[in-house]
């Protein structure tokens, strides 16, 4: 009798278990990062809105990088698109606001001593997307709050070029200004439908500072916001920041100047302003 050597006995490795809806999108674990410090019933929905809201950051800075290097290709039907479907993401921000806001003061007052030092004011990747889109601060270089990787990544983005830097470098490469766009009897039109873009995405971030600042001070009126912020009287300083000054600049030029004659008044009087007479001034 011959002596063998007997192999191991192997079993097939159990299959693996099916994908489904809940484990490819993980579902379960998702559900367990609700975790309110208090009682409180609208401390949930505020919880899940924000981190709905983050959520959706992390996907606009996705679009975001993909519009820039689309940009610096001069693919401006890709960069289009892209813009269009951020804009679909701002306007989902606007909707959680929506409902965020029917949270009354007393409700925030229920939990809001369980904030502690956090606040909005911290969001990382808000400050993300602020400068990929077009606007540096030194001064969000180091959050409160932020780790060392993440304040690693705010300095990345600070160096990095942003929509701004991009679509001016496109335009210098064409031998064009921002005025040039706008100008009567250019035939510039693929550029200048990607600057009606990249203006409409600045607008709904801009609706979303003031929606933001008007929930705040409704919640709050001048009481400092959680964290030690100045609340809704900080939110209320950001509504003069745009992306795109320029732009916005160079597009107002095609029209009349609010300081230029309109029309006259029923009394012979010269009226200016807005050219459908909303908000015109009676000349002294």
């Amino acid at each position: 009798m011959t002596d063998t050597i007997a192999e191991p006995l192997t079993h097939p490795a159990a299959p693996a278990e099916p994908l489904s809806y809940g484990s490819y999108l993980e579902v379960p674990e998702l559900l367990t990062l609700q975790r309110p410090r208090t009682d409180a019933h609208d401390e949930m929905l505020f919880i899940i809105t924000h981190q709905a809201i983050e959520l959706w950051f992390s996907c606009a800075l996705h679009e975001l990088e993909g519009v820039r290097d689309a940009l610096q290709d001069e693919r401006f039907g890709a960069a289009r698109r892209g813009l269009r479907r951020l804009n679909r993401v701002a306007s989902l921000w606007l909707g959680h606001l929506d409902v965020l806001a029917t949270m009354t003061p007393a409700g925030f007052n229920e939990f809001r001593g369980a904030l502690g030092e956090s606040s909005g004011f911290q969001s990382v990747q808000f400050r993300e997307v602020e400068m990929v889109s077009g606007l540096r601060d030194r001064r969000y270089l180091n959050l409160p709050g932020a780790t060392v990787a993440e304040r690693e990544r705010l300095l990345s983005r600070f160096h990095e070029p942003n929509l701004n830097d991009v679509f001016t470098q496109v335009l210098r490469h064409r031998g064009l200004t921002c005025e040039d766009l706008f100008a009567p009897g250019r035939s510039e039109e693929e550029l200048r439908d990607t600057a009606e873009d990249l203006l409409e995405y600045d607008a709904f971030f801009h609706r979303w500072r003031y929606q933001h600042w008007l929930l705040v001070a409704r919640a709050l009126g001048t009481r400092p916001g959680s964290g030690g912020s100045s609340g809704s009287e900080f939110l209320r300083s950001t509504l003069d920041k745009w992306f795109f000054p320029e732009l916005h600049e160079a597009r107002s030029h095609v029209h009349a100047t609010p300081a230029e004659e309109r029309d006259t008044g029923s009394g012979g009087e010269t009226v200016y302003g807005c050219p459908m007479g909303y908000g015109s001034e009676l000349s002294a």
